[in-house]
């Protein structure tokens, strides 16, 4: 044989050889859904000021379906993942935290951009709504965790406590390295909470703090699970001779320039979120400062740190759900069986379609919630959690059917990105509260009389045009069933009973509010037009809703409608 192996006739060009995938996209301008968000929670911004948000989101959807894609795959290859350094080469403990130059670029990237300081920059005008600063945060978040997300994460909780509950002197000295323009502290920031003993019972801390005579405090103890190690982070300890938990500040170097008394154990093995470290750590007489009053520390930690942190779950969950519909959209325009391509079976084309309702309600609904945060309204008591939990289990979920959709290439981790997107989406699952301790406090906040009637007064809300509406007939009597059926749970079950399925609970408050989103997203349009693709989004989640993701589809339903059924994939 005199040939070429590359003549061999099994490698001659077939259906996906010219497939690459969505890079070089513009990964805003192909997202209609947040650009409905964002248009519509701008309203009434000044001209100047919506134009130039609209301009710096595109231009960050730019960003990250181009160099941020690019830069994110080559830092999350063996070899290129964070390291621990604990001696210079003088043998001088450093304890530092050194990554792979890909992984320094795309963080300088989004830092420099202002993802997360915007108003910090001396050329922006205008002020940094939620609106905007969660939409790039989403899109942060289609290339998964990166690395970048969560750091960002903790440095926008820092930066939010810090205007806050800083003092003075905190606000002076921290604020320029965590958010300044042109810091060369690229989202080194993190949260040191979790022991051994446990994560989400911070009361069982056994990290003890002690007041020094020049008003700092020593703390000394452990911590499990170190997020993010860089140059600031929040953490917690027990006061000295009390059960009581104080939240604080830790530089990294002391101001004395040395480095704090701290030991970098070793960096976690764990499933996702890799591009970033996390690490075990010894406190071994670090000087901290009380970040609020040393009294309050649990209600500050879950006002200000976890709060933030739930809200960048909420998002990087619809990032990276909405990052698996596109792969799995793009690649069914390309791959053929059996003689046609995969998007024309109808068992595919209703998962595609199932995996573009889920997720495009996850978005408006998390985008809600950000506003009403901003708004203070009640309701957003029960949403974070919720949100924070159905979000990030709805993210496994899409982009496990994702992964299907894509066959044997979708579980490769060089041919897309679903296999990375996946893991990180089971650690948004466990971070910040398992589903168990999150839905516990969903129904906490829900049997708050207050915050029940403002989640109604939302709903209510939302929903109150639809009748209005012939197309919207179906989905409008499923939400009043269920809408009645959470009410009567609340009102007449008992505490045992609600307590042994918080879970169901947690899945009815959300699924009502997610479908009255839906039915207020199409009223709004069928006041001036004759239809609205969201008639068919309400309806498709409203079967959804009322029969189960696995359950035989209506006949009658939009799923048996090969115009609706195309038309929500191609949404």
């Amino acid at each position: 044989m005199n040939h070429h192996i590359s003549d061999h006739p099994s490698l001659k060009p077939y259906d996906i050889s010219n497939y690459s995938g969505l890079r070089g996209k513009n990964f805003y301008e192909i997202d209609r859904a947040l650009q409905r968000a964002v248009a519509r929670y701008s309203e009434n911004f000044a001209p100047d000021h919506k134009a130039a948000m609209e301009a710096h989101i595109k231009g960050y959807g730019e960003l990250v379906g181009g160099v941020l894609d690019e830069l994110t795959e080559k830092s999350h290859k063996e070899g290129k993942y964070g390291e621990v350094v604990k001696f210079d080469r003088t043998g001088k403990r450093i304890d530092q935290i050194v990554y792979s130059t890909e992984q320094t670029q795309s963080r300088k990237i989004s830092y420099d951009y202002g993802v997360v300081n915007l108003d910090f920059h001396s050329s922006w005008k205008h002020p940094f709504p939620n609106i905007h600063r969660y939409a790039l945060t989403y899109l942060m978040n289609l290339n998964g965790e990166g690395g970048v997300a969560c750091p960002l994460a903790m440095t926008d909780g820092i930066i939010y406590a810090l205007k806050q509950i800083g003092t003075d002197r905190q606000k002076e000295k921290y604020l320029p390295l965590v958010a300044g323009e042109g810091s060369a502290s690229h989202f080194m920031a993190g949260q040191y909470v979790t022991e051994r003993v446990g994560g989400s019972n911070v009361l069982a801390n056994r990290t003890v703090a002690k007041k020094a005579e020049n008003g700092k405090w020593i703390l000394v103890g452990e911590k499990w699970f170190c997020s993010n190690p860089g140059d600031l982070w929040v953490t917690t300890a027990k006061i000295e001779g009390t059960n009581t938990i104080g939240m604080f500040l830790v530089p990294r170097i002391k101001e004395d320039g040395e480095l704090n008394g701290h030991h970098i154990l070793r960096k976690k093995d764990i499933i996702g979120s890799r591009g970033k470290l996390t690490v075990e750590i010894i406190y071994d007489n670090v000087e901290a400062e009380e970040f609020g009053r040393p009294s309050h520390g649990i209600v500050n930690l879950i006002k200000y740190i976890i709060k933030i942190s739930r809200i960048h779950v909420g998002l990087g969950a619809c990032g990276n759900a909405r990052r698996g519909v596109m792969e799995a959209i793009e690649y069914a325009k390309w791959r053929t069986a059996y003689g046609k391509k995969v998007n024309q079976f109808s068992s595919y084309a209703r998962s595609l379609a199932e995996m573009q309702i889920f997720q495009t309600a996850m978005t408006f609904v998390n985008f809600r919630s950000v506003d009403l945060v901003e708004k203070e309204h009640l309701a957003a008591e029960v949403l974070i959690p919720l949100l924070k939990y159905k979000s990030s289990s709805q993210a496994s979920w899409i982009t496990q059917k994702a992964i299907l959709c894509l066959g044997g290439n979708g579980i490769i981790g060089d041919f897309s990105p679903l296999p990375r997107l996946h893991n990180d989406s089971i650690i948004n699952e466990t971070w910040e509260g398992t589903h168990l301790i999150v839905t516990d406090h969903c129904l906490h906040a829900l049997q708050k009389n207050k915050v029940f009637s403002a989640y109604c007064e939302l709903v209510e809300t939302l929903s109150k045009d639809a009748k209005s509406y012939p197309a919207l007939n179906y989905a409008n009597s499923v939400f009043e069933s269920k809408f009645s059926e959470l009410k009567n749970i609340l009102e007449n079950e008992s505490k045992e009973w609600r307590e042994i399925n918080r879970v169901y609970i947690a899945d009815l408050t959300y699924g009502v509010v997610a479908l009255a989103e839906y039915l207020e997203q199409a009223s709004f349009d069928l006041k001036t037009k004759k239809e609205s693709i969201y008639s068919d989004f309400a309806n498709g989640y409203a079967e959804l809703f009322q029969l189960g993701a696995d359950a035989p589809r209506k006949k009658d339903g939009v799923f048996l409608n090969p115009e609706s059924l195309e038309a929500i994939i191609q949404y």
